[in-house]
């Protein structure tokens, strides 16, 4: 059998599901049955057990091409791999109906209106059904037990139990002053479809976390994208606002940050000696630029190999980029995008004395804008300190994220240094000025 065409509808309710299939052959056998499934189904579930089923079949028969449509646009658009599939027993459904169409030469999937699968749609409903012209076959069928399960591990008693237990059937501990102080507790906590949320003040709610899911939290917040491997209090201070919760998540923040090896490792202990304090007055935020380079790196996505740091002695705000080349037209170009046309024209940029920030054209463009520009000692750039201490924070978290493949997370790493998202939608340094 070369190319067969198979439609199926299904459906379900809060006891059981039913479902409705149509197998055709390019002869024109059609085998047409309706099934009522013995146990309770989504419909989502109810049409990927009757795909799986009629897969079955179709083996059975030796076809060798399939052409399935379906009228639940969810789940052909999860088989096409368009729509995410995020519930657990959906997920282990994809992967069978995909395993299973590995057997066959061709499998496509086709979303089709309803009423062009109405056929199907009154089997799903055991509607009779007339009698068609050709060959045909109607069967009626009863499946007792779903192709795919979850096997569902109880977890071991948590914080969260007395809470849970008090807010569905009011279950309170036997000693009196415990069951008086979980009453006060219970008024922060709220169940939300299941999930355990605790109410907050400043926040929004926090998904509260058993203490088997909170390893696997804090890694990823942690080593997460555009995060630089923060402290241990930042680490928690995070985890609250990505809407995290759980009582020792402070104590378990700082122990996470003291095992993590990476961190000790290029952690930044102070050894310098102790000196008198020196201050940069600076007459407003934005004002006193500092801008160094750094680099040769090993070379990263887009040729890069090295970077230009600018930072503001005012506020310490951060402003980096890669570069492929060292060029005067570069560094004006990073002075124009990332200082000029974000933060206002400022009043002094101070910078080494490399031929990059000597140059002519470079210093023609800060004149044209009234920037006066101020070098460090030629004996000893590192005095302009604010931008080498900029360089040293860069510099370790770099350290920190670049893997074995070198060039790898450069980016990343610059990222979490830059402006982010604010739910008032005005810029990060609006603040500043109000």
């Amino acid at each position: 059998m070369s190319l067969s065409k198979l439609h199926e509808d299904g459906a379900s309710n809060h006891t059981f599901g039913r479902a409705g299939i149509i197998l055709e052959s390019p002869t024109g056998v059609v085998y047409e049955q309706s099934i009522k499934f013995k146990f309770p189904v989504s419909n989502n579930q109810a049409e990927y057990e009757t795909l799986l089923g009629r897969l079955v079949l179709a083996k059975e028969v030796e076809a060798t091409r399939i052409e399935v449509c379906s009228d639940s646009q969810v789940v052909t658009s999860q088989i096409k791999g368009t729509y995410q599939t995020r519930d657990s027993l959906l997920q282990k459904c994809l992967e069978k109906v995909k395993r299973i169409s590995e057997q066959f030469e061709e499998v496509t999937v086709q979303h089709v209106p309803r009423e062009r699968n109405a056929r199907a749609d009154l089997l799903s409903k055991l509607a009779s059904t007339k009698p068609g012209t050709g060959n045909r076959s109607l069967i009626q069928g009863l499946i007792k037990e779903p192709a795919v399960t979850l096997h569902i591990t109880k977890e071991d008693p948590s914080w969260m139990n007395p809470i849970t237990d008090f807010l569905r059937i009011g279950k309170l501990p036997g000693d009196e002053k415990v069951a008086k102080a979980l009453r006060r507790e219970v008024a922060r906590y709220a169940i939300i479809q299941g999930q355990l949320f605790k109410k907050g003040l400043s926040q929004p709610l926090l998904k509260c976390l058993h203490p088997s899911q909170t390893g696997y939290v804090l890694r990823e917040v942690h080593e997460g994208f555009c995060d630089h491997h923060i402290g241990g209090k930042a680490l928690a201070r995070n985890l609250i606002r990505d809407s995290y919760y759980w009582p020792s998540m402070m104590k378990d923040s700082k122990e996470f940050v003291k095992k993590y090896v990476k961190c000790q490792e290029n952690a930044n202990f102070h050894k310098a000696p102790t000196t008198e304090l020196s201050l940069l007055i600076s007459s407003r935020p934005f004002s006193h630029w500092g801008v160094d380079l750094l680099g040769p790196f090993p070379v990263g996505p887009g040729q890069v190999k090295y970077l230009i740091v600018a930072i503001d002695y005012y506020t310490k705000w951060i402003e980096a980029e890669l570069l492929a080349s060292i060029s005067s037209s570069n560094f004006q170009k990073f002075m124009w995008r990332q200082i000029v046309t974000r933060f206002g024209i400022p009043e002094v940029v101070i910078s080494d004395n490399g031929t990059q920030f000597t140059d002519k054209k470079f210093g023609e463009f800060l004149a044209g804008l009234g920037i006066k520009q101020k070098f460090s000692s030629v004996e000893q750039p590192q005095t302009n300190g604010q931008v080498e201490a900029a360089n040293k924070v860069i510099l370790l978290g770099l350290k920190k994220r670049l893997d074995q493949k070198r060039g790898h997370g450069r980016t990343s790493s610059l990222q979490s240094y830059g402006p982010i998202a604010q739910p008032s939608n005005r810029p990060p340094r609006r603040p500043l000025f109000d």
